[in-house]
């Protein structure tokens, strides 16, 4: 079997109306320890299931724009990171207004989020860097501020000179 350093796993592709085949939009990047989830439509987590990947490998959560279709999923994940002991601190990133629009998400149900996070609104290009690798948002045009995300793995290579 072979392991590789990066995998992408699409866990819904569809637009905003799903078939019997696709799922909301939802993809997850796994590298290292990390687990970026780049949206969360309805499902994501039943198609984590499918996939057999636990919902606590999820480290971060990208939010592209606040669609419904690119969103809805976002209450069960948080809710079985919670019911899974997850003893994380969940990075959420999104665009100007996620913060808004997180907190209205959440006035919609009898649930208090219970697990450590931290909701940024992205305001400059490269918004996350370790010494592995960098996230960066660039805007998007779509109907509402959205944000494409690129993942920038560090160079590795030592030149002696």
């Amino acid at each position: 079997v072979i392991k590789y350093a990066m995998e992408l796993i699409f866990l819904g592709t569809s637009s905003m109306i799903p078939t019997e085949s696709r799922n909301h939009f939802s993809n997850l990047l796994l590298y290292k320890d990390e687990g970026i989830l780049i949206d969360c439509g309805e499902n994501t987590q039943r198609q984590l299931r499918i996939a057999k990947i636990p919902v606590t490998k999820i480290t971060k959560i990208l939010i592209t724009h606040w669609h419904g279709d690119h969103v809805l999923g976002l209450p069960g994940v948080l809710q079985s990171l919670e019911k899974h002991q997850y003893n994380k601190s969940l990075e959420i990133y999104g665009p100007k207004g996620s913060k808004k629009y997180f907190s209205h998400m959440f006035r919609g149900f009898d649930y208090r989020i219970k697990i450590k996070y931290k909701l940024t609104e992205i305001n400059k290009r490269i918004f996350f860097k370790n010494n592995d690798f960098s996230l960066e948002a660039l805007k998007l045009d779509h109907s509402i501020p959205c944000l494409g995300y690129s993942f920038i793995e560090n160079d590795k290579r030592k030149i002696n000179s």
